[in-house]
């Protein structure tokens, strides 16, 4: 069993295996300025024209095209990293912000970093309604900056070659891509791996022409007779060119010219040339079935999926590195104490996905309530996350006559519905005989005086909704409604009465009788 380390009282928060010049052993001298590790880059005298010129291949520009514009087809997408109020309005201002400036164009060409290995973004900033915001980002050309080995962003300019000019924090957003570690803040591009397959290729060109050159027409040989004069032979020779060109000449007699066909050998500088386009599309695009031919679909679509990997780590890169400056700061100065937004790239793929997956829990959802299942808020909000209004359910269909029948019954002391007035011994125009007599035959108020104080007292013995629920069952037993049940008894007696008399029950019949 192997000893276990002793874990200290404290954590130490301190910055120990600083890159400087006592204790970075890998560095030979520290000025200054740090120094690029790149080892191609430094052979090459720290030229980074060297590595544009790379560009000009045609294989380097289409794969590395590919790169950077699939990055850019992306979807942005700016979330709020927290649920505070606060969080949520940096969000929203930031991901308004991007969509008014030239955004995408500011990725493209900060994704040059993958190919330098770093890149440098200036942020121009303005003032608008009391908020400071991001007018646009200009991409500089990198090496025109180094770092100091306390990591400060240094402007190289014609007086200030050595050291550099400070810049000042909050203004430029860099990106590192490809160092295997931290102490290096110029990363290291795919221009370091494209260099040497770039060189063989265009000297293997060269070759190819002169084989093409070679093969494609027979080299002329001109013979001469033993003390020939060096004008002669130059004449001979001139001949000899002329013949390539003009296929027909004249020589003298004595001197022989022949035709000699080469013998191809085992050397193919079109298969050589294809190894390094190979090559190349391997370090940019980690496969090459998008740029050359493929065998067969089921392989190239494995391709792309590397390819679509390569473009997400591209994208976690790049929006990881604006999280960190520009994000952040415009949070900081805008919503202090605010969470910096979440900013993404999001494939189309996953959100084709992520549709289907929403569609797929709805289905779930609505099956579960066809069962008699109510899914709780929490549960709703767990499968749906925020952003969700519950729509309220439609209101039940009006029954109109219903409605109309409620409207007609008025009690005595209550105010009538308007439109509907009742005089003592009147009929209100609207009314039948039913309503006056149910109004003028029955005093309600002493017949429900009882009642009322009695549910009242009920009520305010009951110390909980839950007590009253239970006690219910028994509360019509002891309900006093004697002198309600004599009213009512009394009115119905009288309008048996008054049907058996034959008295109108509406104004329409008291038309009818009248007319």
């Amino acid at each position: 069993m192997t000893d276990q380390p002793l874990i200290p009282a404290q954590p130490d928060p301190q910055e120990i295996a600083v890159s400087n010049e006592t204790l970075d052993i890998t560095r030979l001298f520290i000025g200054a300025l740090l120094e690029v590790q790149d080892t191609v880059l430094r052979r090459l005298g720290s030229n980074y024209e060297v590595y544009r010129e790379l560009r000009r291949d045609g294989q380097v520009h289409s794969t590395f095209q590919q790169r950077r514009l699939a990055l850019r087809s992306r979807v942005l997408s700016v979330e709020p990293g927290a649920d505070d109020t606060a969080s949520i309005a940096a969000a929203d201002q930031l991901r308004t912000n991007l969509e008014q400036i030239s955004f995408d164009r500011a990725t493209g060409l900060m994704t040059w970093g993958a190919f330098y290995g770093f890149s440098v973004g200036e942020c121009m900033w303005t003032i608008r309604d009391g908020k400071v915001w991001l007018a646009r980002i200009k991409a500089r050309t990198p090496w025109r900056f180094r770092f100091s080995e306390t990591g400060e962003l240094r402007l190289l300019t014609r007086t200030s070659m050595l050291t550099g000019v400070v810049m000042p924090s909050g203004k430029f957003w860099t990106t590192s891509w490809g160092a295997d570690n931290d102490d290096e803040p110029y990363g290291l591009g795919l221009a370091h791996q494209l260099y040497w397959p770039v060189f063989f290729k265009k000297q293997g060109l060269g070759f190819w022409l002169r084989a093409l050159e070679k093969f494609g027409a027979p080299t002329g040989l001109g013979t001469y007779p033993a003390g020939t004069p060096k004008s002669e032979q130059d004449k001979l020779l001139a001949a000899v060119h002329r013949m390539r060109m003009d296929g027909s000449i004249v020589v003298p007699e004595g001197t022989t010219i022949q035709l000699l066909e080469a013998v191809r050998g085992t050397v193919d500088q079109a298969s050589f040339n294809r190894a390094m386009n190979s090559e190349i599309s391997k370090i940019v695009l980690g496969q090459t079935m998008t740029t050359d031919d493929g065998a067969s679909l089921s392989q190239s679509e494995v391709h792309m999926e590397v390819r679509e990997e390569l473009t997400d780590a591209d994208a976690e890169e790049l929006c990881e590195s604006f999280m960190a400056g520009p994000a952040a700061w415009l949070t900081a100065w805008n919503f202090p104490g605010a969470a910096t937004p979440i900013v993404k790239r999001i494939a189309a793929e996953d959100q084709e996905k992520a549709a289907k997956l929403l569609v797929a829990k709805a289905s779930a959802v609505k099956a579960m309530r066809d069962a008699g299942y109510q899914p709780t808020p929490e549960t709703e909000g767990a499968l749906f996350g925020d952003g969700w209004v519950r729509t309220p359910p439609p209101e039940p269909p009006i029954d109109e006559a219903a409605r109309a029948r409620q409207e007609r019954v008025v009690l005595p002391g209550l105010p009538a519905p308007s439109g509907t007035g009742f005089a003592a011994g009147d009929h209100a125009h609207g009314a039948d005989a039913i309503d006056l007599f149910a109004a003028e035959a029955l005093d309600w108020a002493p017949m429900m005086e009882e009642p009322i104080a009695f549910l009242e007292g009920w009520l305010n013995n009951c110390a909980s909704l839950e007590e009253a629920r239970d006690r219910l069952p028994g509360l019509m037993a002891g309900l006093p409604v004697e002198r309600l049940r004599t009213g009512v008894a009394q009115a119905g007696l009288e309008a048996r009465v008054a049907g058996r008399e034959g008295l109108a029950l509406s104004d329409e019949e008291d038309a009818e009788a009248a007319g």
